[in-house]
C-alpha cells in the first residue's frame, strides 16, 4: 500500500502536480504537520496548501520528529493546529509530544489532532481518555474532503478560543480601567484617567478626545450650552487643540451626529461613544486608533463609555452636594461673622488658605477637603458671646478677654455630639485653634502633637488673614510684616514645620484675599 493510500481513501482524485507552497509566516492560521514520512507531508500540503479561513490563507510548517516539533513550537509564533503522527522516532513519540505541549509548553489553545496508520498501536478509546487532544484519526479514514472538514472545524474552535481569551482579557482591562477612574474625586483627574486607560483597554496607541456638553466647573466653566467643553485630549488632537483652541472639524462632525441621533457610532475606523445622564448631561468619547478596532475593541469602548458616564454623573452629583454643603457652611459662618463688620469674607479666605496649606503639608486629599469645610466654622462659638464684647473697639479688659476665650469651648460643644466627620473636625478646630505649640494657649493649654493638625493649620491661616485685614484700630499688615510676625512666633504659638510651609504660600494667600475681599 502506498503512503498516499494510508492518508486518503480511494474515492479521492488528486492532481499529481503539487501546488506552490504558501509563504506566510505571520499569518494567523499556522498549521504544524508532524510526521516522519515525507510523502505524508507532501500529500497534506497538496490538499490544504491553498485553503483559506476567515479570509486569510493557512500556512503549513513541517516537522519530522518530536524533537524538531518541540524546537519549532518554542521558536515560532503560535500554531493554531498540529496534525501529529503517533509513531515516529519511537512508538509513542506523538503521545509524548502532546503531553509536552500541554504540560511543559502550557499551550492550551492549539488544537491537537493525532493521526496514525497503526491504530492497534495506540487504541483510540484509551488515547482520547488519557491525552488532551481534540481528535484522533486513522489515516485511512482521511479523504481529502474529510481532511479539509477537519481543518475548518479545528480552526473554528481555535478562533473561538482566541475570541474568548480576548474578551476575558478585555473584561479584565475594563475592570482595571474602571476601578482606576471610579477612585478619582476630581473632574480634571477623572478626565485624564479616562484617556490614560483607553490605551490599556484596547492595547493600542490611540488618538482620543473626551468631551462633555454640559458646563463643568473644574474644566470648562465658560462653556456655553451648545458648545463642547473639553475634558482632556491626547495625541494629534491634543496638539491641534493647543495650536487652534478648537476641535478638529471631523471630531465636531461625529459629535454632532451622535448628539442628533442620541447614540454612539463606529465607522471609518472612528469610535464615538454617547451616553446621557441627568446630572452630567451628554457624555461623548471620540477615539481614532492608529490601527482599526476589532469587534471586541468597539464593544469594550461602548461598555467603558457607559461606565465613564455613570461615574461622571456620580461625580457631578457628589460635586453638587459638596458645593451645597460648603455654601451652607459659608452662609452659617458669615451670618455669625456679620456681627464683626470688618470680617465679611474672612471665613471664605480661611477655608481656602487652610486647604492650600493642608495640601502643601502633604495631607491626604480627603483630609484636605474636610479641613476646607471645617475651617470656616472655627469661630462658630462667638454665637454665644454678647454683641458688646464682639463689637468693642477699645482695649479689652481682663474680664473681656476671659469672656472672649469662651468661644472656643462654646464652638466645640455645638458639634460635640455629631458623628459626621466634617462636623467632628469642626468641633476640634473650634476647640483648639487658639491652643499654642508651646502649651501657652487656651482653653486647655494643649501643646505639640496633642493639638490636632487641622487646628494647627487653621490657627496659622486665621492669624495671617486677620493681620492682612484692615481693622478700626489698625491698618492691614504688609506681606513682609505678616511674614515677620509669623516667624517671631514659630515654635511658640505655631508649629515650626507649618510656619515654613505657610510662608511659602504667602503670595497664594494674597491672591485669595484679592479674590474674596472684605466689603467696603
Amino acid at each position: 500500500m502506498a503512503d498516499s493510500d494510508l492518508l486518503f481513501g480511494a474515492d479521492d482524485q488528486l492532481d499529481a502536480t503539487e501546488p506552490e507552497q504558501q509563504a506566510g509566516f505571520g499569518h494567523k492560521w499556522r498549521i504544524l504537520i508532524v510526521d516522519d514520512e515525507e510523502q505524508v507531508h507532501k500529500v497534506t500540503s497538496l490538499v490544504l496548501g491553498q485553503c483559506e479561513f476567515d479570509g486569510s490563507p493557512v500556512h503549513l510548517a513541517h516537522a519530522y520528529s518530536m524533537k524538531e516539533a518541540v524546537e519549532m513550537m518554542q521558536r515560532d509564533e503560535p500554531y493554531a493546529l498540529a496534525l501529529v503522527d503517533v509513531v515516529m522516532e519511537t512508538d509513542d513519540a506523538g503521545l509524548r509530544l502532546v503531553r509536552h505541549i500541554r504540560e511543559e509548553l502550557h499551550d492550551d489553545k492549539i488544537r491537537l489532532v493525532l493521526r496514525t496508520g497503526q491504530p492497534g498501536q495506540a487504541p483510540e478509546e484509551t488515547v482520547i481518555a488519557k491525552y488532551d487532544i481534540n481528535d484522533y484519526k486513522n489515516k485511512t479514514e482521511l479523504t481529502s474532503t474529510k481532511l479539509k472538514t477537519l481543518l475548518y472545524s479545528t480552526l473554528r474552535s481555535y478562533r473561538d478560543i482566541l475570541t474568548i481569551t480576548e474578551y476575558r482579557q478585555g473584561l479584565y482591562n475594563l475592570i482595571e480601567a474602571t476601578s482606576k477612574i471610579v477612585d478619582t474625586d476630581k473632574l480634571p483627574i477623572f478626565a485624564s484617567a479616562v484617556l490614560e486607560e483607553i490605551g490599556t483597554l484596547l492595547n493600542l496607541d490611540t488618538h482620543a478626545v473626551c468631551a462633555h456638553t454640559h458646563a463643568i466647573d473644574a474644566v470648562a466653566a465658560q462653556t456655553h450650552h451648545h458648545q463642547y467643553a473639553i475634558l482632556a485630549a491626547t495625541g494629534d488632537i491634543k496638539k491641534h487643540l493647543e495650536e487652534t483652541h478648537e476641535l478638529p472639524s471631523e471630531v465636531v462632525h461625529f459629535f454632532d451626529r451622535a448628539k442628533t441621533d442620541h447614540k454612539g457610532l463606529y465607522e471609518d475606523h472612528v469610535y464615538v461613544g454617547y451616553y446621557h445622564t441627568e446630572a452630567a448631561g451628554e457624555n461623548l468619547l471620540y477615539v481614532k486608533p492608529k490601527a482599526p478596532l476589532e469587534r471586541i475593541g468597539s464593544r469594550l469602548l461602548d461598555m467603558y463609555t457607559r461606565c465613564v458616564a455613570i461615574t461622571h454623573n456620580n461625580l457631578q452629583q457628589k460635586e453638587m452636594i459638596r458645593r451645597s454643603r460648603q455654601e451652607m457652611v459659608y452662609v452659617l459662618s458669615e451670618t455669625i461673622e456679620r456681627r464683626r463688620p470688618d470680617e465679611s469674607n474672612h471665613v471664605r479666605r480661611v477655608s481656602h488658605m487652610a486647604y492650600l496649606l493642608a495640601q502643601k503639608v502633604g495631607l491626604p486629599n480627603s483630609m484636605c477637603e474636610r479641613i476646607k469645610l471645617a475651617a470656616p466654622l472655627h469661630d462658630i462659638g462667638t454665637i454665644g458671646l454678647n454683641d458688646e464684647i464682639l463689637m468693642k473697639s477699645g482695649k479689652y479688659s481682663a474680664e473681656d478677654i476671659q469672656q472672649m476665650q469662651q468661644h472656643a469651648e462654646i464652638g466645640a460643644s455645638i458639634f460635640s455630639n455629631s458623628k459626621r466627620p466634617i462636623l467632628k473636625m469642626a468641633s476640634l478646630v473650634a476647640a483648639q485653634h487658639h491652643e499654642h505649640w508651646d502649651g501657652s494657649g487656651y482653653p486647655n493649654q494643649l501643646k505639640h502633637e496633642d493639638i490636632h493638625i487641622a487646628a494647627r493649620i487653621v490657627a496659622i491661616v486665621d492669624v495671617i488673614d486677620s493681620l492682612g485685614s484692615h481693622r478700626s484700630y489698625r491698618p492691614a499688615f504688609s506681606l513682609d510684616e505678616i511674614e515677620q510676625h509669623i516667624k517671631d512666633r514659630q515654635g511658640t504659638q505655631f508649629d515650626s514645620r507649618l510656619v515654613e510651609k505657610a510662608l511659602e504660600l504667602l503670595e497664594e494667600f494674597h491672591k485669595i484675599r484679592l479674590q474674596y475681599p472684605d466689603a467696603e
